[in-house]
Order: structure tokens, then sequence, then C-alpha cells
């Protein structure tokens, strides 16, 4: 049964510090399920420790995912107010990260299809500043940043929900059944997208990105 909240949220993730200014969160002793549970009664402080503890994780998902640095900070803060608006829909308190996860991932769906309806409306796209090359380490030679840039381009020729099921899987890490689960499809489905965003940037690579 979903956990049922006696009190609205107090804590907004807007009034907290930047996301982008959060680097390594100290391990916090209490469980995701009991800070969950304190969160759900109202407990700012829990609200503001799950922020802390999981607001880099997905900033860095949705900057790998949209390659834009402000649509990502946006997408972090939606993400966190959304959830702290809705602990009751949060069946399972141990499963707080994919459910997190889970929707900042919509959430980037969602930009997707508004970037799509301003280009049919004329309106330029911004510049990408958040591209795989960019967030490599700074000791990525220059030869792997030129493929990762190369991939990222590859990739901008694919559809939104292929794109998102290649990165959760080849750069997230996730395993096909969480991308699935993830992206709300089937696994073949999970399976089609993914290797159609890979025989496209494996075209895009033999042909050195023409």
């Amino acid at each position: 049964m979903p956990i049922q909240s006696s009190s609205r949220s107090s804590f907004h993730p807007e009034d907290s510090i930047p996301v982008s200014e959060i680097h390594v969160a100290r391990t916090q002793p209490l469980s995701d399920e009991e800070l969950v549970r304190r969160a759900t009664f109202g407990d700012e402080w829990a609200e503001e420790a799950i922020y802390r503890r999981y607001a880099g994780m997905i900033l860095g998902t949705a900057r790998r995912l949209l390659a834009d640095g402000a649509e990502a900070e946006d997408v972090a803060q939606e993400t966190f107010a959304t959830a702290f608006a809705a602990w009751a829909s949060l069946r399972e308190p141990a499963r707080l990260r994919r459910w997190l996860l889970k929707i900042a991932i919509r959430l980037v769906h969602r930009r997707f299809r508004r970037r799509k309806l301003a280009r049919l409306f004329g309106f330029e796209d911004g510049v990408d500043d958040a591209t795989l090359d960019a967030l490599a380490r700074p000791d990525t030679s220059l030869e792997a940043r030129a493929e990762l840039l190369l991939i990222a381009r590859a990739l901008e020729r694919v559809t939104p929900a292929a794109r998102i099921a290649w990165m959760l899987r080849h750069v997230e890490g996730l395993p096909l059944d969480e991308v699935a689960t993830e992206c709300d499809c089937s696994l073949s489905t999970t399976k089609r997208r993914i290797a159609r965003a890979q025989r496209r940037i494996d075209r895009f690579l033999d042909k050195g990105g023409k």
C-alpha cells in the first residue's frame, strides 16, 4: 500500500543550493526507506537529505540526455518538486532512486517534445553546452573526445526515444530490464531502440561524421 502523507511538503528544491554546486554528498546514516517515511509526514530535513543524496545523479543524467546544462537544471529541480508533492505514489520506498530517475526521464521526454514543437514553429535550438565530449573527464585524450563528439552528433539524428534508451544503457550503465522500465516500454522495444541508435552511430563513425 502507498504511504499516506499527513501534510504537504514544506521543503522546496528551488530554495536550496543549486544542483550544480553539489559535488559529493556525504553518506547519510538513514536509509532511503526511513527518509521517505519521514518526508511523507512533512519532515523538511528528510526531504533536503533526499535532495542532497540524489540531486547530483539526477542532474548528471539529465545533462547527458539533453546535452543542455540549463535545461538539465530545470529538469532536476522539477523532478524533486514533483516527487515531494507525490510521496503517496511511491509504493516501494526502497526504490526511491529508480522512482526519481523515472520522473526525470519523463520530464526529459517532455523537453524533447517541446524542442520538436519549437522547430515546427521556426524557433532555433540553443547551443548545446553539455555534449558527451564536454562531459568527459579532464584526462580524456583528444582522440577519445573527437569520437565522443561524433557519437553525440549521431545521437542527434535518431529519435529522442532511441537516444534516451541508448544513453541509459551505454552511458548510465543501466541493465536492459531497467532501461525498459524507465522508458516505459517492453524489453524487445528497448533493444530495437538501442540497436537503431547504435547503427546510426556506427555509420556516422565509419564516415567520419559525414
